[in-house]
């Protein structure tokens, strides 16, 4: 029988135990955007909406490449913080505990106008009610989404809360 070979990061010799028992490892995330970088530094994990789903990335995990849809990103730093971002768009790739973000817009938590937002959303919404066509009402829900997004993370803004 050949032997088998296994891809980078999977388990070769030792048991899901083993790789569980293994101290925490750290990510190095950069973000950037058509403005420039907006993150870049270790994390310990990550969460981001995907095109078609939510995603959650620690260390050593296996290499992938994933189109973004419009969302929250999560980032939990080393020191236990949360940083977040709402996103639009994009591709994400990981590997060798690096991951890499580039994004069509970003929007920080204290960056976030929450008037704008809600303005966008209500055009969104009303616009939403008679599509002409099925990708203008699949680019209006991620609209919605963006909007949504902002809304949400400008609502988790420490100089935001009462």
């Amino acid at each position: 029988m050949a032997e088998v070979k296994h891809p980078p990061g999977s388990l070769s010799s030792r048991s899901i135990a083993d790789e569980l028992a293994l101290p925490p490892g750290i990510l190095q995330v950069t973000v950037v955007s058509p403005q420039g970088r907006v993150y870049e530094d270790q994390a310990r994990w990550v969460t981001v909406r995907a095109w078609n789903g939510q995603l959650g990335i620690w260390p050593r995990h296996a290499e992938m490449v994933a189109a973004l849809g419009a969302g929250l990103l999560s980032i939990g730093q080393p020191d236990g913080s949360m940083r977040m971002f709402a996103l639009w768009g994009g591709f994400l790739r990981v590997g060798n505990d690096k991951v890499t973000i580039l994004v069509d817009r970003a929007v920080a938590a204290d960056e976030v106008d929450a008037a704008a937002a809600k303005r966008d959303l209500d055009e969104t919404l009303e616009a939403l009610r008679h599509p002409r066509t099925d990708e203008q009402f699949e680019e209006l829900l991620e609209q919605r989404r963006w909007c949504e997004s902002q809304l949400r993370l400008g609502d988790t803004s420490p100089s935001r809360s009462p």
